[in-house]
C-alpha cells in the first residue's frame, strides 16, 4: 500500500537530479580546440525509412529526428534522464505527472512551442492505434495544457518508465502548424517542423539527406555561444561497411555509423581517425513469426535457439565486439541478471526439440537486409550452424526498409533485425513482447509475459520492477520469439578533425556540440 508515496517520491528525486545535471553544465562544450562552421559528412549504414516519429521503427531514422526535432527529455551519457523541452517535473498523484516547459523555444516555422504543442503531438500517437509509439504511452489516458507553460499528463494507472519513454520518438514535439501543412510531407520533407539544433534541407533517396544549421536555435553553450556549430551535415547511405570504411579514411566521410569488426583494429592504428566505443543498450538477432508454420511451434523454435551458436558468431564474424546475448536486458541494466543463461550452442538438444515437435526436419527463410557483406556472412554462420541438426535455412535479401515493411505486415517467417535499446528496460521488453506490442512483429503472445510486463510499469520499486522483468525475461526465452545473439556497442568512429563528440548509450549522433577542427 505504500506504492504511491513511493512513486512519489522518487518522481521529485528524479525531477531535482534532472535539473542538477543540466546546471552542472549539460549543456556546455569546450569550443576553444574547434572552429565554427563547417559541413559534416556522415556515412549511414542505411538509407533513412521516414521522418514522421509517429510512423518511425529504424534506428537510423532517429539519427537524423533527433537532430532536427526536440524532445520533452532526453537521455546523457551517463544514461540519466536531463531536461530538454521540458525543464523539470513532478507527480501531483501517482497517476498525473506535471512537465514544466521552456518559454524560450520556437518551432523553425516561428511558431511558439506552448503546452498546446505538446497535446497536439501526444494525441497524435493517442489517436493513431497503428503507430509503433501507441503501445509506448498505452498507460496515458490524457494530456491537457494547464497554462502556456505547463502540461499535465493524466495516466490509466502509475507508469514509472514514462519519462524514459518521452526522451525519444514518442517525446519529439513537432510544430503543429508544420504538421498540419505537410500532411503527408512530413515524412519526406519536415520543413522547419522542428525546434532542434538543425532543420531540414533535403533528402534525395538511397543518395543523401541533409540537415541545414537552425540559426535561431535555443540552446548555447557554457559561455554563452549559440548552438549548434555546424553550419549543415549531410548523410550517405552506405550500406557496405568496407565501403564505409574506405570513405572514412579517405575523408569523403566525418563518420561512419559503425565499423565492420575487420576494420576496428585499422581504424584503431591510424592517426587520423578516432575509434571510441562503449557499452550499449541493445539487442541483436533474429525475429521468428510465431503464426507461420513451421515456426508456430514453439518446440521448434526452441529447436532454433538450441541449434545457433551464439560464441562463434560474436568471435568469428564479430571479432568479440559486444557481448553475448540471453535475452532482452543489456548488462548494461539495473535489470540485468547474470545468472540467466536459457541456451548454449547444443546440436543434441536442438534434435530432441525438433523430435518433441514430430518432425526430423524443417525449412524456412531468414529475411537479411542487403547491401552488407557482415549481414551475409552472419546470416550464413546461421545458416551452417543449424544445418547439423536437420534445420534448413535459405536467405533472402531485401533492403532494409522492405524487411521494416514485410515484418510489420507479419509477411515473413524469419529475419535478421536488432533492436538500438531504450534507457528504460520497458523500451527493451514491452514494445516487442507484449502481445500487441508495436514492434512485435513476431505476433508473440503469452499473458503472463503480459502480467508481468504490465506490473514492471505500475510498479515505483526498482528491485520489484528488475524481478519482474526478469522473470518475463525467463518466459519470452522459453517461448523462443526471437534468437538472441549479442548486444552491441556504442562508437565514435571520426576523422580527427570531429571534435566534441559525445558517445551516448543509445547509439545516437547528436551534432548540437560538435565541431570540424580547423
Amino acid at each position: 500500500m505504500g506504492q504511491p508515496r513511493l512513486l512519489l517520491t522518487l518522481s521529485l528525486l528524479l525531477s531535482a537530479l534532472a535539473l542538477l545535471l543540466a546546471a552542472c553544465g549539460g549543456d556546455t562544450t569546450s569550443s576553444t580546440q574547434s572552429k565554427t562552421g563547417g559541413n559534416l559528412a556522415v556515412g549511414l549504414n542505411t538509407d533513412v525509412v521516414t521522418l514522421d516519429p509517429v510512423k518511425s521503427t529504424a534506428l537510423v531514422d532517429r539519427q537524423v529526428m533527433l537532430n532536427i526535432y526536440d524532445t520533452l527529455v532526453h537521455v546523457n551519457e551517463q544514461n540519466a534522464l536531463v531536461p530538454d523541452l521540458a525543464t523539470s517535473w513532478s507527480y501531483s498523484s501517482p497517476t498525473q505527472l506535471v512537465f514544466t516547459l521552456r518559454t524560450d523555444v520556437k518551432f523553425q516555422d516561428g511558431t511558439p512551442f506552448n503546452a498546446d504543442a505538446v497535446v497536439f503531438n501526444i494525441n497524435r500517437i493517442l489517436s493513431n492505434q497503428s503507430s509503433p509509439r501507441y503501445s509506448e504511452l498505452s498507460n496515458v489516458q490524457s494530456v491537457q495544457a494547464q497554462d502556456a507553460s505547463h502540461v499535465v499528463f493524466n495516466l490509466k494507472k502509475a507508469f514509472s518508465p514514462l519519462l524514459a519513454t518521452l526522451s525519444d520518438r514518442a517525446g519529439m514535439i513537432l510544430s503543429p502548424t508544420a504538421v498540419q501543412k505537410l500532411g503527408a510531407n512530413l515524412a519526406n520533407a519536415p520543413t522547419n517542423a522542428g525546434s532542434g539544433p538543425f532543420t531540414f534541407g533535403e533528402w534525395a533517396k538511397g543518395d543523401h539527406l541533409t540537415i541545414k544549421k537552425n540559426a535561431s536555435y535555443w540552446q548555447k553553450d557554457g559561455q554563452g555561444k549559440a548552438l549548434p556549430y555546424l553550419d549543415s551535415v549531410r548523410y550517405r547511405p552506405i550500406t557496405n561497411g568496407s565501403l564505409r570504411f574506405s570513405n572514412l579514411q579517405t575523408g569523403a566521410i566525418n563518420l561512419a555509423d559503425g565499423l565492420d569488426p575487420n576494420d576496428i583494429a585499422s581504424a584503431k592504428s591510424n592517426p587520423d581517425l578516432t575509434y571510441k566505443q562503449a557499452p550499449a543498450l541493445s539487442f541483436y538477432g533474429f525475429m521468428l513469426n510465431t503464426k507461420v508454420a513451421p515456426l508456430d511451434n514453439p518446440d521448434v523454435r526452441q529447436a532454433i535457439e538450441w541449434g545457433v551458436n551464439r560464441q562463434e558468431i560474436l568471435d568469428t564474424v564479430l571479432k568479440g565486439n559486444g557481448v553475448l546475448s540471453n535475452g532482452p536486458i543489456p548488462p548494461t541494466s539495473w535489470a540485468y541478471d547474470k545468472n540467466f543463461k536459457p541456451y548454449t550452442y547444443d546440436i543434441g538438444k536442438a534434435k530432441a526439440a525438433l523430435a518433441k515437435a514430430g518432425k526430423t526436419s524443417i525449412t524456412f527463410t531468414l529475411l537479411v537486409p542487403s547491401g552488407s557483406p557482415l549481414n551475409t556472412q552472419e546470416a550464413q554462420f546461421i545458416q551452417s550452424e543449424l544445418q547439423p541438426a536437420g534445420i534448413t535455412v535459405n536467405i533472402k535479401q531485401e533492403t532494409f526498409a522492405t524487411i521494416l515493411s514485410d515484418t510489420s505486415a507479419h509477411n515473413f517467417q524469419a529475419a535478421l533485425i536488432g533492436w538500438s535499446g531504450r534507457p528504460d528496460p520497458d523500451g527493451n521488453l514491452y514494445s516487442y513482447f507484449h502481445t500487441g506490442g508495436g514492434n512485435n512483429d513476431m505476433q508473440y503472445s503469452n499473458p503472463q509475459t503480459d502480467l508481468l510486463l504490465e506490473k514492471a510499469r505500475t510498479s515505483s520499486d526498482q528491485q520489484e520492477r528488475a524481478t519482474d522483468y526478469q522473470q518475463a525475461q525467463q518466459q519470452i526465452l522459453q517461448d523462443a520469439s526471437y534468437v538472441f545473439i549479442n548486444h552491441g556497442v556504442s562508437v565514435q568512429a571520426t576523422t580527427t578533425s570531429v571534435k566534441n563528440f559525445t558517445i551516448l548509450p543509445t547509439g545516437i549522433y547528436n551534432f548540437a556540440t560538435v565541431t570540424l577542427a580547423a
